[in-house]
């Protein structure tokens, strides 16, 4: 689950299975909620019981659905708000009055958090793991990455605003980098003259060479039409007056220096192939290196390593459905199946996890950087909106050359009949932000949506669900 926007429903304790209590006929479910006490005057109460029971809230009669859960949309008047909600199954009826209690919320000015002039520049190198993002904003996902960067590349920070350096990148830019990636000293971040520059195919990447006097911060990003590679190197001044090419190149078609900017140097990698297989940049000493990896060899299934992910696991459970569907678990099923599927066709599969462990977002990484990927899809489920009607499945990328992919994958699970809630780019999660590989997310269906819940509970839909993905998979390798 990657939407967590937080759904009021009604009443006082959390989801429990139906199988659970077959001898208690009626729980009303909260989401995450604590107390009665409601900000809107539109909420929904949730209630699970046996299936094959009758439901009623408020007087009006709810539809049950096979997993047991029901629910109604009730307006609240300010003050208190009483409904009572009755089931009856086989001649037993159990019957829960739910208080709402509708405060309306006062609207007002958010307090920003200060910026903090320095008197003298700080002077920074980063640490591994450092990435800059573009403002001092940010939710559950953190600020909007530029992207992440090298270790041992210094900066040098003007102002903090509260868990961030603002460092400059120019005369006139800046970006903001977590303080908890950057240590103090170095030799600061100054404008120097690119030297020699070169390009070669090395193994499996076609490799961009540029000598430094000295480590500096850099953005990368990628365009489709034509398919190119921008690598934005702050603080370069061009001194490289030829590009040398050795041999026959793998995927870049050509490299050019462009001095938009007088402190900062793009370097632009075109390539000959419509796709990307993924590109990685890094420091070898002070020389700047970009590594773009080759379209493989052959794009049969048969030939390729898909990696696969399970959102959540372990501690982290995820998202919880009405009835008692845990999210880490529907997950892992799904993506089990597309495993075996994708085995069943002579694909090697690198799992995150196979089992109910809960590894970071590093390590997810890790495994996929290690396994060799040559693309990567992960797998969740949603959580948030209307609990009443099909939200919809959705996918999302980070990268522009990572859209077709998630199109694909969208496209396919929409072939179910699903409702659709987006295809979305620019996504802030960690899994979206490698460029090593192709990678796409997939929010399969909403856990708290009662309809999709149940289409969710249904262990053969899930078998369809997974099989949907992998025709996406296949309908991006035959379109790339």
């Amino acid at each position: 689950m990657i939407h967590k926007t937080r759904i009021l429903l009604a009443a006082l304790f959390a989801a429990a299975s139906v199988s659970a209590y077959a001898d208690v006929p009626l729980k009303i479910w909260t989401g995450d909620r604590r107390t009665d006490t409601v900000s809107s005057a539109r909420e929904y109460i949730i209630g699970v019981t046996a299936p094959g029971a009758t439901a009623r809230i408020g007087g009006e009669d709810c539809h049950v659905y096979r997993t047991g859960s029901f629910g109604r949309e009730v307006n609240l008047v300010e003050g208190e708000n009483f409904f009572e909600v009755s089931v009856s199954k086989g001649g037993e009826t159990a019957v829960e009055n739910v208080r709402l209690v509708y405060v309306p919320r006062i609207t007002g000015t958010l307090e920003r958090q200060a910026t903090v002039e320095f008197d003298e520049p700080l002077r920074l190198v980063t640490l591994p793991g450092a990435y800059l993002q573009y403002g001092n904003g940010g939710d559950r996902l953190g600020g909007s990455k530029m992207g992440y960067i090298d270790a041992d590349i210094p900066l040098t920070a003007t102002a903090e605003v509260g868990g961030l350096y603002r460092v400059r990148l120019g005369e006139n830019g800046f970006a903001f980098v977590p303080k908890s990636y950057v240590a103090e000293g170095g030799q600061g971040h100054n404008l120097v003259n690119t030297g020699s520059a070169s390009l070669a195919s090395v193994g499996r990447n076609d490799r961009l060479t540029l000598s430094l006097p000295q480590r500096l911060p850099y953005q990368a990003w990628t365009e489709i039409d034509p398919n190119t590679i921008c690598v934005k190197v702050f603080g370069a001044m061009n001194n490289s007056n030829w590009i040398t090419q050795r041999g026959e190149t793998g995927i870049v078609d050509y490299v050019d220096f462009r001095q938009d900017e007088s402190d900062a140097l793009t370097l632009v990698l075109r390539l000959k192939d419509r796709s990307q297989w993924g590109y990685a940049i890094h420091y070898e000493g002070n020389s700047l290196v970009v590594d773009v990896r080759h379209r493989p060899a052959s794009l049969a299934i048969s030939d390729l390593t898909i990696g696969l992910d399970a959102g959540h696991g372990g501690p982290y459970p995820g998202a919880w459905s009405p009835s008692g569907l845990n999210e880490k678990e529907v997950n892992l099923d799904i993506v089990l199946e597309m495993a075996r599927i994708l085995r069943g066709m002579g694909a090697n599969v690198v799992l995150t996890r196979d089992g109910d462990t809960g590894p970071s977002m590093t390590e997810r990484k890790r495994i996929w950087l290690e396994g060799n990927v040559d693309l990567a899809i992960s797998v969740h489920n949603n959580s948030s909106g209307n609990p009443l009607i099909p939200m919809g499945t959705s996918c999302y990328y980070k990268h522009l050359a990572n859209r077709a992919l998630a199109s694909c994958l969208h496209q396919a699970v929409l072939g179910l009949g699903v409702a659709d809630f987006g295809l979305t780019g620019n996504f802030n999660f960690a899994l979206n932000q490698p460029t090593e590989y192709p990678n796409a997310l997939v929010e399969v269906l909403f856990m708290s949506s009662l309809p999709e819940e149940e289409l969710l509970a249904d262990p053969e839909y899930r078998k369809r669900l997974a099989a949907a993905i992998v025709d996406g998979l296949l309908n991006y390798l035959r379109e790339a």
